[in-house]
């Protein structure tokens, strides 16, 4: 599978979803998920230095998958193709820094 099935994948899981709790879905909502979901990520991450518990693989799995759901169906709901932006951001910053 390739980012682009991904990503529709995605954001098909995050619509069957809304259609299951009868949500309206926006910009504002999706957005404020992601927000949520980084702060998922951000507390598993900041467990070594706020609690001294090295984090679990599988709860870094977990969050970043939702933060990549959730940001999946933000870039759909732009008609934005993550793997063509990736891959063209690579570009610029490979240039712009002279690496290769």
């Amino acid at each position: 599978m390739n980012m682009r099935e991904y990503q529709k994948l995605a954001a098909e899981i995050i619509d069957k979803l809304d259609k299951k709790f009868n949500l309206n879905r926006d910009v504002q909502l999706n957005l404020s998920q992601l927000v949520e979901e980084l702060g998922e990520l951000a507390k598993v991450v900041n467990l070594e230095n706020l609690r001294h518990k090295k984090p679990e693989k599988k709860d870094l799995e977990e969050e970043f998958a939702d933060v990549f759901i959730q940001l999946a169906k933000l870039a759909d709901m732009f008609d934005v193709d993550l793997e063509k932006a990736i891959l063209d951001k690579i570009e610029i910053v490979k240039k712009r820094h002279e690496l290769d």
